[in-house]
């Protein structure tokens, strides 16, 4: 008894404290600590459900049994970001990295080329081309089953990137943009790269040597933006050729799928799991299908 609950708690401990390191990866100290404290509340509840119903003997044996475990796989995702969710991403940091000096005012022909100053909206906005729709990843996760029907986690999960591309707003006169400057609308190559860190609670429906599950999460996203001058209109006079911008914020996800057990201590794990990043990334929401191997100790 002894021992399991040593176990347990420092698997709480992991869980409470882990992700607390994930929100100082992503530079969000607000998302660290709700993630500290949706973590820590997540394993006290594990702890105190195994506690309460655990036998006086060990019970080491069977698929359902309590214990740590550890899984590694590979994602295959699938975006369905709003195009407005895209150009909101981009209109930050990251234009003020890419417009650099842009147009002559109309009425100031001799103001060419026009210095835009930090912090100004700019003559100029990006409007949306496109994003591929899926991407590649992979995915890790350690946890503690507390129950038979019950187990708590941490996982990650980082996507290559999606990739497409954005373009100057083609009403160019409407934002004090002489037309004969511009000729084309410059476009940019546009990569955005994910990682995800959530916790989460596991129910599993079924206990046997095919165990499908379905399973609840929070914690935070962290989207990383990048745009690169694509080359086709040369290079003109003090536009940045690339800029990036790295995003932190809460995110939701919900999922489930099916364990298969090979042994009584090797699975293979199968899952489906929608993600629905919030706040300044909300409505990146994305599709995830995961195909991996867990290790039960």
């Amino acid at each position: 008894m002894l021992k399991k609950a040593t176990v347990i708690g420092l698997t709480g401990l992991a869980l409470g404290v882990a992700p607390a390191v994930a929100g100082s990866i992503g530079n969000g100290e607000t998302v660290a600590l709700t993630m500290v404290g949706g973590g820590g509340l997540l394993s006290i509840g594990c702890m105190a459900i195994a506690l309460a119903t655990q036998d006086d003997e060990d019970d080491e044996a069977g698929y359902d049994r309590r214990g740590i475990y550890v899984a590694l796989s590979g994602s295959y995702a699938r975006e369905n970001f709003s195009d407005a969710a895209v150009v909101n991403l981009v209109d930050g940091e990251l234009r003020e990295g890419l417009r650099g000096f842009r147009g002559t005012p109309v009425g100031d022909p001799d103001a060419f080329p026009n210095p835009i100053p930090p912090g100004d909206p700019g003559l100029y906005t990006f409007s949306f081309g496109d994003i591929d729709s899926d991407t590649f990843g992979i995915s890790g996760r350690g946890g503690y089953r507390c129950h038979p029907y019950v187990s708590a986690e941490l996982q990650f999960e980082r996507l290559a990137d999606f990739e497409g591309s954005i373009s100057e707003n083609d009403d160019i006169t409407n934002q004090g943009i002489d037309p004969a400057d511009i000729d084309t609308p410059r476009r940019f190559d546009l990569e955005l790269e994910s990682l995800v860190f959530t916790t989460n609670v596991k129910g599993y429906l079924l206990t046997g040597r095919y165990q499908p599950f379905i399973l609840v999460g929070m914690g935070f996203m962290r989207m990383e933006s990048k745009a690169r001058d694509d080359g086709t209109l040369g290079t003109k006079p003090g536009l940045a050729p690339q800029a990036s911008e790295r995003t932190v914020d809460f995110a939701l996800r919900f999922g489930g799928g099916v364990d298969f057990y090979l042994t009584e201590n090797i699975l293979v794990s199968a899952e489906a799991s929608y993600l629905m990043p919030t706040g300044k990334l909300d409505n990146l929401d994305y599709y995830s299908l995961g195909l991996g191997l867990q290790y039960r100790f």
